[in-house]
């Protein structure tokens, strides 16, 4: 009897062991992900006015290329979804974005700095007072 105790002792701290190492490698190498959809209605709950916009393939990848071009951050934005919070009662506008439903991004803009990077940067190419043609 005293031999089934601590073959059963052995193997449940074996068990017990190789769990928590496996659990302790997965976080490390997993970043937790933020249900996109709670973010956004959490930063719809911050703002009274605003109008949401959901950019369809071409704006968003004009977005994200643009955004990834110009940004000065070590980290390639990536995401299959990005959502303009334009705030009716202020001259800034707020960019949400997710992959595969985690939030990944936000960024505040002014409306045109928004417009320039969905352009690319052409729109205030040549431009004074007037535009150039």
């Amino acid at each position: 009897m005293h031999t089934f105790i601590n073959l059963n002792t052995k193997k449940f701290i074996i068990v017990n062991l190789v769990f928590f190492l496996f659990s302790s490698f997965v976080s490390l190498y997993s970043e937790e992900c933020q249900n996109f959809d709670n973010k956004l209605k959490e930063a719809k709950e911050y703002f009274p006015i605003f109008n949401e916009i959901v950019l369809n393939y071409s704006l968003r990848s004009a977005f994200i290329k643009n955004y990834n071009k110009f940004s000065n951050e070590e980290k390639e934005l990536i995401a299959d979804e990005v959502v303009l919070l334009a705030l009716l009662d202020r001259n800034e506008w707020y960019i949400f974005a997710a992959k595969d439903d985690c939030f990944v991004f936000w960024v505040s803009l002014e409306p045109d700095r928004f417009i320039e990077l969905i352009d690319g940067g052409s729109i205030a190419k040549d431009q004074d007072i007037w535009r150039k043609d």
